[in-house]
């Protein structure tokens, strides 16, 4: 058994160094181009002299069959830039990699899904559940209308509580509750519109969990209040 192990081993030895070999070849009369390639990650928003003086980025050569055509060949472009995004170490430094801060910024705009538009409403903690909504909860909505409780939307996203806003993909931050009864939603205008008009009488929000799927709910009002089984 032992030498059966030994001889696959030197076996697998023989294998990787003639790939290696062969590989050797192969690049050996390739022309080889100078890149700069990413030594060590980069996090987001790293600048790019940063970058440099701190040896993330290294320079290096690679057969020109492999070389990006967006590659960059000077490290001038990326000064007083920063990393659009985090970059893993191995990467080829090429265009659009480093980009202007003020580009690389983003704002609550930014965060708003396209087709929709943020509204705030304002909810007291017994209105608000007790404090306990985060940004990226869903909520329902219930409203009074005209002595009957109905739900007007379901599954709504909260994008934002007070000036907190819900973490992007890629976010390390966890999201919390700063205290603060003003909930931001992420809806159609139209639903906005209806958001806008239904504040003006108090409005309840429900907390549902994140795979909650809307159901018909029947207006609630006092000639049914007790309609039902004995549990909910």
């Amino acid at each position: 058994m032992v030498a059966a192990v030994l001889a696959a081993a030197l076996a697998a030895f023989a294998n990787f160094a003639y790939l290696n070999s062969v590989q050797d070849r192969a690049y050996k009369d390739a022309e080889r181009l100078k890149v700069f390639v990413v030594g060590k990650d980069i996090p987001k928003g790293l600048p790019g002299e940063q970058s440099v003086q701190e040896e993330f980025i290294k320079a290096d050569e690679i057969p020109r069959e492999f070389r990006p055509g967006t590659a960059i060949t000077d490290l001038a472009p990326i000064r007083g830039k920063v990393a659009v995004t985090n970059l893993s170490a191995g990467q080829v430094v090429v265009e659009g990699m480093f980009v202007d801060p003020k580009v690389a910024q983003i704002t609550f705009a930014q965060r708003i899904p396209a087709g929709q538009v943020a509204i705030t409403v304002s909810v007291d903690q017994v209105r608000g559940v007790a404090g306990l909504l985060v940004p990226g909860d869903k909520v329902n909505i219930l409203i009074n209308d005209g002595g009957a409780e109905r739900f007007l939307f379901q599954n709504v996203n909260i994008i934002a509580i007070g000036t907190s806003a819900a973490p992007q993909a890629g976010e390390a931050a966890a999201a919390v509750n700063p205290g603060s009864g003003l909930i931001t939603f992420s809806v159609p205008p139209l639903a906005a519109a209806k958001i806008a008009l239904a504040s003006a009488n108090n409005i309840y929000l429900t907390l549902v969990p994140p795979d909650n799927q809307p159901v018909p709910v029947p207006p609630v009002e006092p000639g049914n209040l007790f309609t039902g089984g004995p549990t909910p």
